[in-house]
């Protein structure tokens, strides 16, 4: 099922890089895991009551500051352009004060609409709303889906450092296991469709205004613990997440920047305004999100300690019990008790299994074996070795364990490495371009990958029209890399062949990477010694992921391997590369946001920041276009690989959907777990336990489903049903809107590594 969640995760290593973290240092134990609550539905935060009245008085001395600041940017540049005579500076200058004049006059709209959080009563509604339900969608899933039983998975990356969905190390490679696939949205996109669907909400409405978006809460919708979600509970969430205490800079930002007011009608009714018109509105209004007001009651200065490890209770159809954790090695999330949504037409089919649970293991080939023995029930192959070779075993011949093949066009993960610009060597532009030509990153994907993988080109690439297919990875030339470097001052060559300054000065970089996979250290090591041939000495350090996690967040890293992760349906660059998430008013870098490169470009800011003010899809293409190209103009990142495929390897009863309205593997999931979609048969299960015992075989199954292309190759004995047998699949939108809510925490990031 597609979340509607920014799935802002970061994903620690490319391909299988799956470990463990024992012995963590955490205070989990005494505190306890999850939250029961003993506090009465409706409890309130302390210091909410003022919140609303401190916000709008702080919107409002915002919107005055930037007025004033704008009109002194306005007047400067129009005295500059008539004072001005070269005829391409009168241009530029035209072109900035066009843009800077428009977002004055939005600015002075705001100020003058008045307060941001608005409180009306549900008579209040404006009358010509035309409401939309968008129940005419097929429905999600498989009806042979059944529910019950036990997934047991393999998690990639160490134990989390914290449950706490904000904050410090909240937005940890397992956050997206935990709440982002699971937790609900005011809508949903249907994944076929493209469509809007409900969600949270149940009904929806475009304003007059062209600008705002009326929600209608579904009355059911309610929380694990058995709270009803209420409007205001969006506005206790918005309070939580700008708090000083929760130590994020990135909400009050987003909020203030990206929404004009939110009002609510009532306990059922939330509205959202932006700031002005634009494409695919319901995707940007779906900002805000609920919070149990109740779990908050405790929320206060102490709130990273207090809440390390406590659980909210969700909308979502999975939580964590205090049970149901084995610490540093294992976590089970179980299925929600009378979830409020089962039954409904989008999700009855969907988060099937009882218990999904989590395995922290540190070495592939012990979770191997485990999975050979079916200890675990599905196995990430994108390794060329594990699926080439390790999986020519009699449980796949057998037929006892499946294969498939499943082709996504989701947004790549932009594995790469990212180059910080605060730090020297790579604050100057020179050593970064050479660096770009001194990895010999095809190298590894002819020979480590054996041609499977492909490599990347835009740092947004899977987003068809708004990514930039003309950006192209610079080449390994050890030329054209000294070039750069001498450039940079490095004329001379030692000895031993790297570079150095006239000062003695050595070129050397470092380049910092989660340790948990041997395969990645190999690759790190092969790109050491392609770098030496152009005079660069590549000094390697891996570290335990959430350390690795940790210097990325704290900016004291020079270069790191990693990718975020995007969702649709265009890339949102600003967090990882706008000033703002860079450096304070003093100069100092700001630790915990996601713009690991210290990046600071006012061009880059102004195309980032004209990105809210576009109005139509083609001027949003072109200026996603334009920031691309802006980063690969700068290198600050170098492109690494990416596939157009995930591979598993499961035991038999582990079903995909291939019904006619949900082929399993739709375009909008990077991995084909995050579906949920997925379920288990446990009558196959004993029936294939038993045959094996007995040695009794079946067919062997090498599946690919491959929506893209509209076809799938699967046995007629391992189709669901006759009557379920594939038919053609309904073409894809080339851009498909899917909403996403801002990140858990301070890094608040796109998708996965």
């Amino acid at each position: 099922m597609v979340q509607i969640s920014l799935t802002i995760r970061l994903l620690l290593i490319s391909l299988t890089a799956l470990f463990l973290l024992s012995g963590c240092t955490d205070n989990s134990r005494s505190r306890g895991v999850g939250w029961h609550s003993t506090v009465p539905e409706g409890t309130m935060p302390h210091g909410f009551d003022t919140f609303i009245p401190r916000w709008n008085k702080k919107v409002d001395k915002w919107l005055r500051t930037e007025v004033e600041s704008l009109e002194k940017e306005v007047n400067s540049l129009r005295n500059t352009y008539f004072h001005t005579q070269d005829t391409k500076e009168r241009e530029s200058i035209q072109s900035r004060l066009v843009a800077k004049t428009s977002q004055l006059e939005i600015m002075r709209q705001r100020l003058s609409e008045g307060d941001f959080i608005r409180i009306r009563k549900g008579e209040e509604l404006p009358t010509e709303l035309v409401w939309e339900d968008g129940m005419d969608e097929p429905e999600i899933g498989d009806p042979n889906a059944k529910k019950g039983g036990s997934i047991r998975l393999w998690e990639a990356g160490s134990f989390p450092d914290t449950f706490r969905p904000i904050g410090p190390n909240s937005n940890n490679s397992f956050r997206g296991r935990l709440y982002d696939e699971i937790d609900m949205g005011l809508i949903n996109i249907h994944p076929a469709t493209g469509r809007v669907i409900p969600s949270l909400s149940d009904r929806w409405a475009v304003g007059t205004d062209g600008r705002t978006v009326y929600f209608h809460l579904d009355p059911a919708a309610s929380y694990s613990d058995g709270a009803k979600v209420r409007a205001i509970d969006f506005i206790v969430n918005m309070f939580v997440r700008t708090s000083d205490y929760t130590k994020d800079i990135l909400y009050e930002t987003m909020y203030k920047e990206e929404v004009s007011h939110v009002t609510l009608y009532g306990d059922d009714i939330i509205a959202v305004t932006l700031p002005e018109a634009r494409p695919l509105l319901p995707f940007y209004c779906t900002i805000f999100t609920p919070a149990p007001p109740h779990f908050y009651s405790e929320f206060g200065p102490n709130y990273v300690e207090k809440y390390q490890w406590r659980v909210p209770p969700t909308t979502g159809a999975y939580t964590i019990s205090p049970e149901d954790m084995i610490r540093g090695r294992q976590i089970t999330l179980k299925r929600v008790d009378n979830w409020w949504a089962r039954d409904k037409k989008y999700t009855k089919n969907t988060f099937n299994v009882d218990r999904i649970v989590y395995n922290f293991i540190a070495e592939e080939s012990k979770a191997l074996e485990l999975f050979r023995i079916g200890e675990l029930d599905i196995m990430f192959m994108n390794k060329p070795e594990l699926w080439h070779e390790r999986m020519e075993i009699p449980e796949v011949h057998n037929g006892y364990i499946q294969r498939a093949t499943f082709f996504t066009i989701y947004p790549r993960p932009p594995f790469g490495i990212f180059l910080n610009t605060a730090r020297p060597p790579f604050n100057d532009k020179n050593i970064r371009l050479g660096f770009h030509h001194a990895l010999n990153i095809q190298k590894i994907i002819d020979i480590n990958f054996r041609g499977d993988y492909q490599r990347l080109g835009s740092i947004a690439s899977g987003y068809g029209r708004y990514t930039d297919a003309s950006i192209k990875a610079r080449e390994f030339s050890p030329e054209k890399a000294r070039q750069y470097f001498s450039a940079a001052g490095f004329t001379i060559t030692c000895p031993d062949g790297i570079l150095r300054k006239p000062d003695g000065t050595r070129l050397t970089a470092e380049v910092t990477f989660p340790n948990a996979s041997t395969s990645l250290a190999t690759i790190m090591s092969q790109l050491k010694e392609d770098a030496r041939k152009c005079g660069l000495d590549l000094q390697l350090d891996p570290l335990d992921s959430m350390v690795n996690f940790r210097k990325l967040m704290e900016k004291r890293h020079q270069a790191c391997f990693m990718a975020w992760g995007f969702t649709p349906p265009h890339p949102t660059l600003a967090q990882c590369f706008h000033s703002s998430y860079a450096y304070d008013t003093k100069g100092n870098t700001i630790p915990y946001t996601n713009n690991i490169n210290s990046y600071a470009n006012p061009e880059m800011d102004r195309l980032l920041d004209a990105e809210k003010h576009v109005h139509t899809e083609a001027e949003l293409e072109q200026n996603a276009h334009a920031i691309q190209r802006m980063v690969h103009d700068e290198g600050l990142w170098v492109p690494g690989w990416t596939t157009e495929f995930a591979r598993l390897c499961y035991w038999r009863w582990v079903r995909w959907p291939n019904s006619k309205t949900t082929q399993f593997c739709y375009p909008l999931i990077f991995e084909p777990t995050e579906s949920h979609l997925y379920w288990v048969d446990e009558d196959l299960e004993k029936e294939t336990l038993n045959a094996k015992h007995k040695g009794i075989t079946f067919p062997e199954v090498d599946a690919v489903y491959d929506q893209y292309r509209y076809q799938t190759s699967l046995p007629d004995a391992e189709r669901n049903t006759e009557d379920n047998a594939l038919p053609s699949v309904p073409a894809v939108p080339e851009a498909v809107p899917v909403p996403q809510v801002p990140p858990a925490s301070p890094p608040s990031q796109p998708d996965k590594p």
